[in-house]
């Protein structure tokens, strides 16, 4: 009896993979903006008007994030009341706003406005999207439907690099299309969620049977679904019952007195926070000024660079989807953290490199005796001060050049006019710019494809699928929250200070720090995550109620 159940079981439910591609539409849009934002910060960091200085590009990059994390909280609530289908719906339109604001600003404080909405989107989708694809799952597809946001993000990540570098060309407006297509692939997404059910599991919480029984019948395309929808019904009313006795009315005060739920919380929590601090997301986000500091200096080649690694790394993603079942979400996410370790290491140990064999500085010549930039030694030390760049001759192998003080007109001139001092030279051969020329940045790009080999099959998508399956459902989005807003919150803190932390550890010292902070979350991920694939929801808070044992997490 139990054979024919689980074969009836296994038939394919067409609608639950069309409701997740609906919500994973949420996830796209999202990683759209993660993969379009190191392009466009390129592009708008030229524009005069609007004055994009150091600090305005990391308030650009992080600017999304405030409004994520607020956002996050809100986003579980509305979950909760209105529905996960709903709230995704209601993502989609802050995305919307939030695009079609960048796209129309003329001034860098109505772009971060934008940015602010754009995050109120991804934080409302975090705390909602994961949760309906986990909810509407099958128990046997569930690790593989929530896995697809690998490679979902993969692609939203190569769709922005790869919109950055078509319109790179356009100086001028080019940032403004990146941002307005994002307005499209939202618009798309509320279109699509209109058709979609809503979580049998939701509506069974606010006690209308008859419209889960409904939803899951169209969910699962088959009318046989009694048997499920009691099992959902008699957990959800196991979970009020001890809720009744332990006289725990207000939600805090639940979270609070559930000792299982408080086991869950460290584990998904600590997930999110190693994830973010070893820095998954932010990596992203400054990919192009990454290369660029590598020796790549024109923003087109950048771009494409980019666009490369991202082909491979949605190529990798798709093995992830086929191993999240096979191998497990505990194992997956060690061997991504010991990777994004090794990778950072490589990161690192280039950068090092590219500090000691960086081009000297022409100290030979007295035009700038009393001026900062004539007290640097080398290409690396000038072009960390604001107010100096490096100009050099346009040619391969460059051994030496000038340090210069940026023009108050534009920091892409010199203060002193032509770019070379002693205007031996033309400037048609001479450029002026703030990276440092060298032989083998081609380690540095190597390095960061490393990273996104193991960031698209462990730490990128694997803290959110955790994240979905291991609370109770009575504080299911709240959990999510939770979780979602300790990620939004450590994202501020590595993308809002990135930069600043280059100029003052040095972009070898960032690496090794990060890398440190990634082989600490493997270590935590061995002894504290449990294994979850292969089980049902039910089956995952069981887990959470024992009492910690070794085999529990081994």
């Amino acid at each position: 009896m139990m054979n024919s159940v689980e074969v009836k079981d296994k038939n394919i439910p067409w609608m639950v993979y069309i409701l997740t591609m609906s919500a994973n539409l949420n996830l796209i849009v999202h990683s759209y903006d993660m993969g379009s934002i190191s392009g466009a910060i390129l592009l708008i960091q030229k524009i005069d008007y609007l004055h994009i200085t150091r600090l305005w590009k990391q308030l650009m990059v992080a600017g999304s994030l405030p409004g994520a994390a607020i956002c996050t909280l809100i986003g579980a609530r509305l979950a909760d009341r209105f529905g996960r289908r709903i709230s995704i719906i209601m993502a989609a339109v802050c995305f919307t706003l939030g695009s079609v604001i960048s796209t129309s600003a003329f001034n860098r404080e109505t772009l971060l406005i934008g940015r602010l909405l754009t995050g109120c989107g991804s934080g409302i989708a975090s705390a909602s999207m994961p949760v309906y694809v986990a909810e509407c799952a099958p128990k046997h597809l569930r690790g593989r439907l929530c896995g697809v946001s690998q490679p979902i993000q993969a692609i939203g990540i190569l769709l922005g690099t790869l919109t950055s570098a078509l319109f790179s060309t356009n100086k001028k407006d080019g940032w403004r299309y990146i941002w307005g297509f994002a307005a499209v692939l939202a618009l798309i997404n509320i279109i699509a969620m209109l058709f979609c059910p809503e979580s049998p599991r939701w509506f069974i919480q606010q006690s209308r049977k008859k419209e889960a029984m409904e939803a899951l019948i169209r969910i699962r395309c088959r009318e046989k679904v009694a048997e499920e929808l009691k099992e959902i019904e008699d957990n959800i009313k196991k979970v009020g019952e001890l809720i009744d006795k332990s006289d725990a009315r207000n939600l805090l005060v639940r979270i609070l007195k559930t000792r299982s739920f408080r086991r869950a919380l460290m584990v998904g929590c600590g997930v999110q926070l190693f994830a973010q601090l070893s820095g998954v997301n932010t990596i992203i986000y400054y990919s192009g000024i990454i290369i660029q500091m590598s020796g790549v200096g024109n923003v087109t080649d950048v771009l494409w660079n980019s666009v490369i690694i991202y082909c491979a790394s949605f190529v990798i993603s798709i093995l992830g989807v086929w191993v999240v079942d096979r191998v497990g979400r505990r194992k997956l996410a060690i061997i991504g953290l010991f990777g994004l370790f090794f990778s950072y290491m490589c990161l690192a140990t280039t950068f090092l490199m590219m500090s000691k064999y960086s081009p000297r500085v022409n100290t030979t010549t007295g035009y700038l005796l009393n001026h900062a930039c004539a007290s640097y030694s080398q290409c690396d030390e000038c072009i960390m001060d604001s107010v100096c760049s490096f100009c050099y001759e346009n040619k391969p192998d460059v051994i030496q050049g000038d340090c210069l003080p940026v023009s108050n007109t534009s920091k892409y001139i010199s203060a002193l006019g032509a770019c070379n001092s002693s205007l031996t030279l033309s400037n048609d051969f001479m450029k002026f710019e703030r990276y440092c020329p060298v032989s083998f940045s081609w380690v540095a790009i190597v390095g960061l494809a490393l990273f996104l080999v193991f960031y698209v099959i462990g730490m990128g998508p694997l803290p959110w699928t955790i994240n979905a399956e291991i609370y109770p459902s009575w504080a299911r989005s709240t959990g999510s929250g939770i979780a979602a807003l300790t990620a939004w919150i450590c994202n501020l803190l590595m993308a809002g200070t990135f930069l600043s932390m280059i100029e003052l550890l040095g972009s070898f010292g960032v690496f090794y720090v990060i890398a440190a902070v990634a082989f600490i979350g493997s270590v935590f991920c061995i002894f504290f995550l449990p294994e979850t694939k292969n089980k049902t929801l039910e089956e995952i808070e069981k887990l959470f109620e024992r009492e910690v044992e070794t085999q529990t997490y081994f």
